[in-house]
């Protein structure tokens, strides 16, 4: 961006240096456009002369202004402010057959605008032939992360809102079932009644809840299978602990198929 911003003025300087050679006075043409317009509007105006430097100049609108040639200022201040004589200042000088060009302010001159565009910026080369620098290249910070969770929204002026949701407080509820004030659909009569009388569905393939439950009680766990299970509080066991509750198993069938066999 900064090599952009470079070759952009290094051109503009050169351009409007050339831009002075097509002048055909010596003020600049802008400065030279306002004192034409001035001059024009300058033919409508009437003076009284004092008989040394001020003019009493009344315009086409009928509104009198002073002029003061000596102090070079005039009560509508037009000339004093950008420095291009007014009608009134014009039509005073065309009085005392001066030309207006020659009390043009000296930052329109063209001297004035080549001591502007004097300095030029020098071409340099491409950033690989530059000369190596045996100082340590300047490398950017090391990025701290600060404890907690990060921010999401930045640090606002002690004048700025804080923004958030608006509260509730003061707005009156309509319940959108019985469209009454005061609560919402949660809190209505009506959703209570409706989630009352609703029953459970059972399926063709379902049993009731109480036989479920019956036959669910009469099925005690064994003792195999109260001793594999493992709750989510316990740790989990390896596989040679897992391999040697199994033999233990085979070994305990074993020994009652025996006794059975004994008696």
């Amino acid at each position: 961006m900064l090599e952009e911003i470079r070759i952009k003025v290094m051109r503009r300087i050169g351009q409007l240096k050339e831009f002075c050679d097509t002048w055909i006075t010596n003020i600049s043409p802008m400065a030279l456009k306002v004192l034409t317009e001035n001059t024009t509007k300058s033919m409508n105006c009437n003076l009284e002369w004092n008989g040394e430097y001020g003019f009493e100049v009344k315009d086409s609108w009928d509104n009198t202004f002073v002029v003061n040639l000596g102090n070079q200022t005039c009560t509508c201040r037009s000339w004093m402010l950008r420095g291009i004589p007014c009608c009134h200042v014009i039509a005073a000088l065309h009085f005392r057959k001066l030309e207006p060009i020659n009390y043009v302010a000296y930052w329109y001159s063209k001297e004035t605008y080549l001591k502007v565009y004097s300095h030029y910026i020098q071409p340099v080369t491409n950033m690989k032939m530059w000369p190596q620098s045996a100082n340590p290249s300047v490398i950017p910070p090391v990025i701290k992360t600060l404890l907690g969770r990060p921010r999401k929204c930045r640090r606002k002026e002690q004048n700025e809102n804080k923004t958030g949701k608006l509260s509730k407080r003061g707005v009156e509820m309509t319940c959108s079932l019985c469209h009454a004030k005061g609560h919402n659909k949660r809190g209505c009569h009506l959703n209570n009644q409706a989630n009352a009388g609703k029953g459970r569905r059972m399926g063709r393939g379902c049993e009731p809840s109480s036989t479920r439950s019956s036959v669910g009680s009469s099925r005690a766990p064994t003792e195999s299978q109260s001793s594999t299970k493992r709750g989510k509080s316990q740790p989990r066991r390896s596989t040679k602990q897992v391999m040697f509750i199994v033999i233990n198993l085979h070994l305990n069938q074993s020994n009652i198929f025996v006794d059975q066999l004994m008696l």
